[in-house]
């Protein structure tokens, strides 16, 4: 019987290993956390079930949606998110949209802004795009001081990576008609209170699943690690979900990430936030947090009390991998320097900022190679 080492079991390491199983390979996941299903595991506190940042599921792909759906049933939802300007004293919607405009004490220079907008313009960075699609004065509103905080960046030019910053503004440039996010997606959420809880149980039968395992070493040519006992576990393939410069001792240099801090706590109203609102952004360069949450908009848990959830920028973890060509290129040689059966999946091992589905998508066609 073959045998796959997994080092992960997160999203990017638990559907790989159950498509694995079910083809009839012997699959070893090892997890360093005392638990399976990482950033997107549903947690409780007080009863009130919450998740490492929204974790709705967002999608383009029926197949992705069809994988999920078979398992962990999903409502549709009618999500809407403000954004807070501190120096209007108002709220918005966010993604920006076209029936805010009028309300805004800059509004005649706006207008004249999006008039002016280039045609065939080639952007050289991310302020660059997205002052071509919404102009300077939006552009400063929502997006200047928000995007350095959140990517804990001194200038918006340094992230240059085309791709990626042009499928991030193109999800949020500028918006008219109703004011629902990602009305021509699938937009929704588990039905039950535990999230995808219920599929990261499913995704393990079968597999031996290692928690609390740390890995002191990495051998990709012979797909060999040594845990901090200091066993030695040997497959025919090995599937990372870790950032890739760690199983080649970074040999081309550390790639950089940003992380958040997520800060919890339960207020004695039902709800805070308006119908269908889950989410405020936060702009301002004088506030820390990026956003606040209220999970029993996705989650419909009934009490009479509501969590929210703050998020602050910080880099005490790895959450999302850097929109900057240089660090981009650099995660590119470290996969192109791994063997044929080393295989780096998920957020982190393809150093993309892709999402439950891109890693449905991703681990549907590596199933069809193995």
């Amino acid at each position: 019987m073959k045998k796959a080492l997994i080092i992960g079991a997160g999203m990017g390491g638990l559907v790989p290993a159950m498509f694995l199983q079910k083809k009839g390979w012997n699959v070893t996941i090892i997890e360093r956390d005392n638990i399976h299903g990482g950033g997107v595991r549903t947690f409780f506190h007080g009863g009130h079930p919450y998740t490492l940042g929204p974790r709705h599921f967002l999608s383009p792909y029926p197949e992705a949606y069809e994988f999920l759906n078979q398992y962990v049933p999903m409502r549709d939802l009618t999500k809407i998110s403000y954004t807070y300007m501190d120096q209007d004293k108002a709220f918005y919607t966010y993604p920006i949209h076209e029936d805010d405009i009028p309300l805004m004490p800059e509004k005649d220079q706006i207008y004249e802004e999006l008039e002016k907008r280039p045609q065939n313009f080639k952007p050289k960075n991310f302020e660059e795009l997205w002052v071509s699609r919404v102009g300077p004065t939006l552009f400063g509103k929502y997006i200047r001081d928000y995007n350095k905080k959140a990517w804990m960046i001194d200038d918006n030019k340094e992230m240059d990576h085309g791709s990626g910053i042009e499928i991030t503004v193109k999800r949020h440039a500028l918006e008219k008609g109703e004011r629902h996010e990602f009305k021509d997606w699938f937009n929704c959420y588990p039905i039950a209170l535990d999230g995808y809880n219920k599929f990261f149980d499913i995704a393990i039968e079968g597999c031996n699943l290692m928690l609390n395992t740390n890995i002191t070493g990495f051998d990709v040519d012979r797909c060999e690690l040594t845990l901090e006992t200091g066993e030695k576990l040997q497959g025919d393939i090995l599937i990372s979900t870790l950032s890739p410069d760690l199983l080649l001792e970074k040999q081309f240099g550390e790639l950089r990430y940003v992380g958040r801090e997520f800060y919890k706590f339960v207020l004695p109203l039902e709800f805070v936030l308006p119908e269908n609102v889950y989410q405020i952004y936060y702009p301002s360069g004088e506030l820390q947090q990026t956003r606040i949450v209220e999970y029993k908009k996705f989650s419909q848990y009934k009490s009479p009390h509501t969590l929210l959830s703050m998020e602050v920028p910080s880099m005490s973890n790895k959450l999302y991998p850097m929109l900057i060509k240089k660090e981009v290129d650099r995660a590119q040689k470290y996969l192109d320097a791994l063997p044929d059966n080393v295989y780096s999946m998920g957020r982190m091992g393809r150093y993309r900022y892709i999402d439950v589905d891109d890693i449905i998508m991703d681990t549907l066609e590596f199933i069809k190679n193995v």
